[in-house]
């Protein structure tokens, strides 16, 4: 398979590898296209504004307190997905 990786997204997958984050280009890619199929099969499709927007208002309510512990996170992620599974069924 051969494909060509546009200039910003190039220097973002460099970006990422100095950082520690992935190894090499072919890590960060599998972990890319894994994450995107998950959240596509969630029913999660955003456009990089809105993703910007949820993280900045997330950071907001983190810095408000409003947060929960990560138990009852990872609970109300499950719940959500096999609600998410139910209705595609």
């Amino acid at each position: 398979m051969d494909f060509t990786i546009n200039p910003a997204l190039q220097k973002l997958i460099e970006e990422e590898i100095k950082s520690g984050r992935s190894t090499n280009p072919d890590e960060f890619l599998d972990k890319a296209v894994y994450h995107y199929v998950i959240a596509r099969d969630l029913g999660e499709d955003f456009t990089r504004e809105e993703v910007e927007e949820k993280i900045a208002r997330g950071l907001a309510e983190a810095e408000r307190g409003e947060t929960i512990d990560c138990e009852e996170a990872f609970r109300q992620l499950r719940a959500y997905s096999a609600e998410r599974r139910r209705h595609r069924a």
